[in-house]
């Protein structure tokens, strides 16, 4: 089974466009192959050498059998930098910050979970330990 995430923000329950300008200077420095507009799949190498591919367009960003280790620390950073919130399909909602919860439509409100954006903790929330 490929567990997936999506990295959305949430405004008044609706999705809203990503500053794709901040998700290209948090990305820039890891990426190894991309289109020029920075749309489609974009391939990240982080820190530790695992790649990822990461889907992006307008309003959201989608990663696939994302890799264990310093992914996260990539993943958390531009959650937090964008306001954003992630969406696994395994798991709740993870918000930054509490208040972000007002924000989520109303069925992902009630079990979403604020994680501390930090690579560790994210991975120990999506991973399941």
């Amino acid at each position: 089974m490929s567990r997936s995430v999506f990295v959305l923000r949430y405004r008044e329950g609706e999705p809203e466009p990503l500053d794709m300008a901040l998700v290209r200077e948090v990305l820039g420095p890891y990426v190894i192959a991309a289109d020029e507009d920075f749309q489609g799949g974009v391939l990240i190498r982080a820190a530790d050498g695992h790649e990822v591919e990461v889907d992006v367009n307008e309003v959201c960003l989608a990663v696939s059998r994302y890799p264990p280790g310093r992914f996260f620390d990539i993943l958390a950073e531009l959650v937090d930098r964008l306001g954003a919130s992630v969406s696994p399909t395994d798991r709740p909602v993870v918000l930054r910050r509490e208040e972000d919860r007002a924000h989520l439509p109303a069925e992902a409100q009630r079990g979403a979970v604020t994680v501390a954006m930090t690579g560790r903790a994210m991975e120990n929330f999506l991973s399941g330990s």
